[in-house]
C-alpha cells in the first residue's frame, strides 16, 4: 500500500534540533550545508507517518557564478532512496519555485553533472533554461534559471491560504494523497498549522487550494 505523504512549508531557518533530524537525508553535512540552512527563506519537508523522508530549501547564500540580480537558489534537495520515483522531487521543486517567484526573486538551481536524473529533469522543463556551466572543486556543474513561462505558470496557480504576516507564526502543511496506480501525489488542500517553528505538520485540512502542479516537462 502506497503512503499518504504530508508536505510542509516552514518560513524560518531550521533549528538545531530540526537540522539534526534532516541530516540523515544528506550524504554530507558540513559548514557550507549549515550556511545554506542559516539563509533559508523557506524549508519544504515531506513526511510519511511522521518520518522525514525528503527536504529542500530556498536560500540566498549563493556562491555559484550566476549573473542574475536578486537571485535565490533552490538547493539542498534530498529524497530518501526508498521513496524515489514517486514524484516527490518534482512537487518539492514546484513548491519552492512558487514561493520564490511570488516573493519577486529570480530562482536558480545548481545541478552536478554526476546527477543525470536531475539534469535531465531541468533540461526537459519549459520553466527552466541553462544559464551556464562551470567547474568547482574538480566537478562540472550547471546553473539553471527560470524562463518567462515560469511567471505565467505561477500566475495561473491558486493562491495559498492567508497566513500571518509574521513569518515566525507562519507554517503551511499540504496533505497529498497518492494515485494508487502511479504513486504520484494528487492535488490536495492546504492547511495552516498553529504558530510553531516545528517542521512537523499539524494536519488540519481545509478547502483552500494550493498550486502543486509538477514543473512542466
Amino acid at each position: 500500500m502506497l503512503p499518504q505523504l504530508c508536505y510542509a512549508l516552514s518560513f524560518l531557518p531550521p533549528t538545531d534540533a530540526e537540522r539534526r533530524e534532516m541530516a540523515h537525508l544528506y550524504p554530507q553535512v558540513n559548514a557550507r550545508w549549515n550556511q545554506k540552512m542559516d539563509r533559508a527563506s523557506v524549508v519544504v519537508t515531506v513526511r510519511d507517518a511522521g518520518l522525514l523522508i525528503a527536504a529542500g530549501i530556498v536560500h540566498d547564500s549563493i556562491v555559484a557564478p550566476t549573473e542574475l540580480m536578486d537571485a535565490v537558489e533552490l538547493g539542498c534537495m534530498s529524497v530518501d532512496p526508498r521513496y524515489r520515483r514517486m514524484g516527490i522531487r518534482q512537487h518539492v521543486t514546484s513548491l519552492r519555485l512558487e514561493h520564490a517567484l511570488r516573493a519577486g526573486a529570480n530562482p536558480i538551481t545548481v545541478i552536478y553533472a554526476g546527477n543525470p536524473a536531475s539534469w535531465a529533469f531541468y533540461e526537459r522543463s519549459d520553466l527552466w533554461s541553462l544559464e551556464r556551466e562551470y567547474e568547482y572543486d574538480q566537478q562540472r556543474l550547471f546553473i539553471y534559471q527560470t524562463t518567462p513561462l515560469a511567471k505565467q505558470w505561477v500566475h495561473q496557480l491558486p493562491h495559498a491560504a492567508e497566513v500571518s504576516q509574521d513569518p515566525r507564526k507562519s507554517q503551511l502543511a499540504v496533505q497529498l494523497p497518492l494515485d494508487q496506480a502511479t504513486g504520484t501525489p494528487l492535488a490536495a488542500p492546504i492547511t495552516a498549522a498553529q504558530p510553531s517553528s516545528s517542521l512537523i505538520a499539524k494536519n488540519q485540512g481545509t478547502d483552500a487550494g494550493f498550486g502543486l502542479e509538477p514543473v512542466a516537462g
